[in-house]
């Protein structure tokens, strides 16, 4: 697995690379805009774009992905905030593509009420407007499971698979596995027992060709307590013994895995190091591997 954390993009998208290399990173997420703003976004200059590009080669950053707004919400069932909610993925797609990366990550909705089976619709029918609208053909749309607050949906795979299915464009979806979201969820994976059920139920779900990237974060709350709230590697609730089999299972070795937490260097230092302290005769990958998005 390509390791790595949530880069900022203050002053420039490009200089992201560049970050992650200084942390310790094979791979990075990062915003290609404000994540708390559906308007106004500003276009990504050509020079911001190229550059960008050159830098992840220079500072050896092997794989790339984007987290989309957290304000988007694919399952709104009020006509207006659907109608922002489309037209910023449209626009977070149209980016990656600019960019030159093909994963964009996002949170699948919210039913506000309306009910699961209406929501899922909901997000699958957003999706195809989505990619009927936006021009990245290169592009997937990376739906990541949820801890399952309120009318949430995604916290479990079989929801992500119904939205996989009812799209028309299913072979341009994706899954993004968050650990902390997982476990929040209900789904124990702490044991090789444990690792071994959840892969075989995202097997029978979503499919683990589905997977397309992995979120790396320990939780503060406990098994089945659908809170989102990260913690540092081994002093969360799932704890160390709970991302050994994940790290080493070479089903996952050309994705990334993103830490999202801390949020600082020096966190994020400690927990890389924390997560290749697990790997099984680790070697550092960069001048092995070349670099790819």
């Amino acid at each position: 697995m390509y390791l790595g954390a949530h880069m900022s993009i203050a002053e420039s998208v490009a200089l992201a690379p560049e970050r992650g290399e200084a942390v310790g990173c094979e791979a990075i997420q990062i915003f290609s805009r404000s994540p708390r703003m559906l308007r106004n976004t500003k276009p990504l200059a050509a020079e911001e774009t190229a550059a960008f590009k050159e830098n992840l080669a220079a500072h050896h950053i092997a794989r790339v992905m984007i987290h989309a707004n957290y304000l988007i919400n694919l399952a709104s069932p009020k006509a207006s905030m659907l109608k922002l909610s489309r037209a910023a993925f449209v626009e977070e797609l149209d980016r990656a593509q600019l960019l030159g990366v093909r994963d964009v990550i996002f949170h699948p909705g919210a039913h506000m009420g309306k009910g699961e089976a209406f929501g899922l619709r909901r997000i699958a029918e957003s999706l195809d407007w989505s990619f009927d609208h936006a021009s990245a053909p290169d592009v997937f749309a990376v739906l990541e499971n949820t801890a399952g607050a309120g009318s949430v949906l995604g916290s479990t795979f079989e929801q992500i698979a119904d939205v996989a299915e009812a799209s028309s464009h299913w072979e341009r979806l994706g899954v993004c596995v968050d650990t902390c979201h997982t476990f929040a969820a209900g789904y124990d994976f702490r044991t090789l027992e444990g690792y071994a059920e959840l892969m075989r139920t995202l097997d029978s779900s979503v499919g683990l060709f589905r997977i397309r990237a992995f979120h790396l974060n320990d939780s503060k709350g406990d098994l089945g307590s659908h809170q989102d709230r990260h913690e540092n590697i081994g002093k969360g609730r799932i704890g160390l013994e709970g991302f050994r089999p994940l790290v080493n299972d070479a089903r996952f070795r050309e994705l990334p895995g993103c830490l999202e937490f801390p949020g600082e260097d020096a966190g994020y230092r400690r927990n890389l190091k924390t997560l290749r302290s697990l790997i099984e005769g680790y070697v550092p990958p960069r001048k092995a591997r070349r670099s790819r998005n």
